[in-house]
């Protein structure tokens, strides 16, 4: 008798993207705040006015089809008028499958300009069929949040735009363990600039960006295989800030370091212009939220925190979203 075997394919990633620009008019007009650009100064990278449009368009559209073409699935979020940084579509939640269920826990920013995001996307997010949960108490951004491979654990950069304190409602939130590290340099302000776990725990780091006892603490955090410095000079042009498609790993910049590291290790680099968003801070990893796969420890023995309140109505809708704020 012969028997066969069903080999089990991986699951293509499934990332949350944003528009560049609102779809619609107000009242029949558009201005200025209906599309993406730099008009403030928020992180050392930023250059007020120095977005062109027409690149940065193109730019976008190419990313957006590579991923396609890899695999990945993509949620398209609507542009959130006058809110230019709702493109790094990252830093608004963490988003989590569970047992066929979505989930989208809410970040918590620093800036008022990133603030002014939140409402718009927990109603599109809600939309779109996740529970919305309230975000944490103290300061949080997605870009701060390393998913480890298998969902086991996760880390949290603390000390530029999130909170160290938030790692105990992440832990609540994901149902695994939360290292936080601390990063020292400004103009590596996210984690996602300084550092990228790839599938099989091996992170890529720049040590400039962290205090030596983080540094410690990485080095001896269950998931991570083994860590891979990367130059400071290639960190700050956004080296680290990649995204993972199976083999392939999708980098906004020119980093021959990274690229030789990623190679190294089995990977397929594909570089991919993404100066326009440069210029307000961010790359490739910034402008998708991936939507992660529960770890085989996730159990809802522990719930989180419930306001149980609805998120403000839209205003276009006359009527609030289906879901609830958890």
């Amino acid at each position: 008798m012969v028997m066969a075997f069903r080999i089990r394919q991986p699951v293509p990633p499934t990332f949350v993207v944003s528009e560049l620009c609102c779809e619609e008019t107000h009242c029949g007009l558009r201005s200025s705040d209906c599309a993406y650009q730099v008009a403030w100064t928020i992180n050392p990278h930023m250059k007020v006015g120095a977005v062109n449009w027409r690149r940065a368009r193109a730019q976008h559209r190419l990313f957006r089809r590579a991923l396609r073409a890899a695999g990945a699935h993509l949620l398209e979020l609507p542009f959130v008028h006058g809110a230019y940084d709702c493109v790094f579509a990252k830093d608004n939640a963490v988003l989590l499958e569970k047992r066929g269920q979505r989930r989208a826990l809410l970040a918590s920013p620093v800036f008022r300009q990133r603030q002014q995001e939140q409402q718009a996307r927990a109603r599109v997010l809600d939309r779109l069929g996740f529970d919305i949960f309230s975000p944490p108490p103290v300061a949080f951004e997605g870009g701060d949040l390393a998913i480890l491979p298998g969902g086991r654990g996760a880390l949290l950069g603390y000390g530029q735009r999130s909170s160290q304190r938030a790692a105990v409602m992440l832990e609540i939130f994901l149902d695994a363990p939360v290292t936080p590290l601390e990063l020292k340099d400004p103009h590596l302000y996210h984690l996602d600039t300084a550092l990228h776990v790839l599938s099989d725990g091996t992170a890529l780091v720049c040590p400039d960006a962290f205090t030596p006892a983080a540094l410690r603490t990485l080095e001896r955090t269950e998931g991570i295989r083994q860590v891979l410095s990367v130059p400071r000079e290639e960190a700050i042009g956004f080296g680290l800030n990649l995204v993972e498609v199976g083999s392939t790993v999708f980098v906004g910049a020119r980093t021959a370091w990274v690229q030789a590291l990623l190679r190294a290790q089995g990977r397929c680099p594909v570089e991919l212009p993404l100066d326009q968003f440069h210029l307000a801070g961010g790359s490739a990893a910034c402008l998708v939220s991936q939507l992660h796969p529960a770890g085989p420890a996730a159990s809802d023995a522990r719930p989180l925190p419930s306001s149980r309140m609805r998120p403000e109505p839209s205003p276009d809708s006359g009527q609030g979203p289906s879901g609830y704020l958890q």
